[in-house]
């Protein structure tokens, strides 16, 4: 059997012998984060990406890219001030949807072999599924998509006492079913299928 080495802690706290610990008191591998990573990910953020997409781009897991997001503060705010302008532009598109919007096009025709470039003023008229997603997400204690309904419901004697007398009929047919079902032992699906 091999000699094995000691591994006890050096006074940095790493084992003796780990090269790949020297100059980190805690021992393992090294963070890896850099400020400059907080720009990167602020521009990736403004334009849509998604958590995943800047931990690829920064040539990181994703698991360390919200380690470093729970660790470093600056990199955690970079990214929420990134998100929330790219929140701010989706925002205002909505509501634009929501409430129409007029724009101007350029219309192209050729008229006798001669090209005519025409301005045109478009109209997109308002879309009523953004508007209900705005005033879902607004005001959600007055449009909420589904509300609980709590109301009793009084039934008429007559129909309660019908009621009763169908599920009394529905148990003894039931019963009666079951009393023409006769119960098979293993035995006799045995001795059936020696037969």
């Amino acid at each position: 059997m091999p000699a094995t080495k000691s591994k006890t802690k050096a006074k940095g706290g790493a084992p003796k012998g780990n090269k790949n610990a020297v100059g980190n008191k805690g021992g393992g591998r090294v963070d890896g984060f850099k400020p400059e990573y907080c720009l990167v990910a602020t521009a990736m953020c403004k334009l849509g990406a998604l958590d995943h997409q800047i931990a690829d781009e920064l040539g990181i897991s994703v698991r360390t890219f919200y380690a470093w997001k729970a660790k470093q503060v600056e990199f955690a705010a970079a990214i929420r001030r990134g998100k929330d302008v790219a929140d701010d532009i989706v925002e205002d598109s909505l509501f634009r949807n929501a409430t129409g919007f007029e724009y101007e096009v350029e219309k192209v025709f050729v008229q006798n072999g001669e090209v005519i470039r025409v301005p045109v003023r478009e109209v997109k008229h308002p879309d009523t599924s953004a508007q209900s997603l705005w005033l879902r997400s607004r005001r959600p204690d007055v449009y909420r998509e589904v509300k609980a309904i709590n109301k009793q419901i009084t039934l008429h004697e007559g129909l309660r006492a019908a009621l009763e007398e169908m599920s009394e009929q529905s148990k003894l047919r039931r019963a009666e079913r079951a009393k023409l079902v006769k119960p098979v032992t293993l035995i006799e699906q045995e001795r059936t299928k020696v037969d």
